[in-house]
């Protein structure tokens, strides 16, 4: 099938250096996708990375920083020679977005389609592996990663609660509202490394820790009828002996517990910080 193509003029939110891009026009022809989030690369327009977020009508309606600063080696390394598909492989495959999308995805238990085109040499099953050496075991072996050939667009049956991405570097539909920020960080520090498996570990080792956290949370929850977001946030800081869990760590906390333990036990934190201080004058 021949691919027709729509131009975009892109500009830099960061230096506003302005160049058109061209984007499949299959993509705006989707009346199941909202939003769709094209990714800048390094490069491509200016020495910034960013997402354009783009309706189905064509037309941009905002942009998004992604913060990360990096220069990837355009020449495989030993390991990518013999089939290891390392950090670097995978964000030159589907952006540093698509990156923190498919890891967001397995944490959270989204579910992951990715359109891939004829050129594609990668098995669903190689992928699958990858999501999964991500998280610890007991959260690992749910087949949360699809493959689904681009040919004909129109034929793709989808549910709002995946992430749908393409191997051009589209991200035609996230599930979540709120920004990466977690995942942009844990790459951050992993990137910074020149070890290739060194680089895993890092990853693997910040969503342990992120679980650690989550998991406790539980344990907390299960001894109360509810708390307090604030009481919670100082529990978890206190007897974890960890900085002081913000609002956003908070929320990630949450949306695991939902996803992945217990939506009733999620529903036990309650956000209302004046009711949290008026506990606290009364203890008093």
């Amino acid at each position: 099938m021949s691919v027709n193509y729509k131009e975009l003029t892109v500009q830099c939110p960061m230096c506003e250096i302005e160049k058109s891009i061209r984007v499949p026009e299959q993509i705006f022809n989707q009346k199941k996708f909202g939003t769709v989030k094209i990714q800048i690369p390094l490069g491509s327009i200016c020495q910034h990375q960013f997402i354009v977020f783009v309706d189905l009508k064509g037309k941009i309606q905002g942009y998004e920083k992604i913060d990360i600063r990096m220069s990837l080696s355009t020449e495989e390394t030993s390991r990518e020679k013999e089939g290891v598909l390392t950090l670097r492989k995978l964000i030159l495959m589907f952006g540093t977005y698509g990156i923190f999308s498919i890891i967001h995805a397995k944490l959270f238990n989204y579910h992951t389609y990715i359109l891939v085109d004829e050129n594609f040499k990668h098995s669903e099953d190689l992928l699958s592996l990858i999501q999964d050496r991500l998280v610890p075991q007991k959260y690992r072996g749910d087949k949360t990663l699809s493959l689904i050939q681009e040919t004909d667009y129109a034929k793709i049956k989808l549910d709002k609660e995946s992430l749908v991405i393409d191997s051009h570097k589209h991200i035609l539909q996230t599930p979540w509202h709120e920004k990466l920020k977690f995942e942009e960080s844990m790459l951050k520090k992993a990137l910074e490394i020149m070890d290739e498996e060194e680089q895993l570990l890092i990853v693997q080792k910040d969503i342990a820790n992120f679980i650690k956290e989550a998991e406790y949370s539980v344990d907390i929850l299960e001894g109360v009828k509810q708390i307090y977001e604030e009481e919670l946030m100082e529990k978890l800081s206190k007897e974890l002996m960890i900085p002081k869990v913000n609002h956003y760590r908070l929320n990630l906390l949450k949306e695991f517990i939902k996803r992945r333990i217990s939506p009733n036990t999620a529903s036990k934190i309650m956000g209302d910080y004046f009711g949290y201080l008026k506990t606290i004058s009364k203890k008093k």
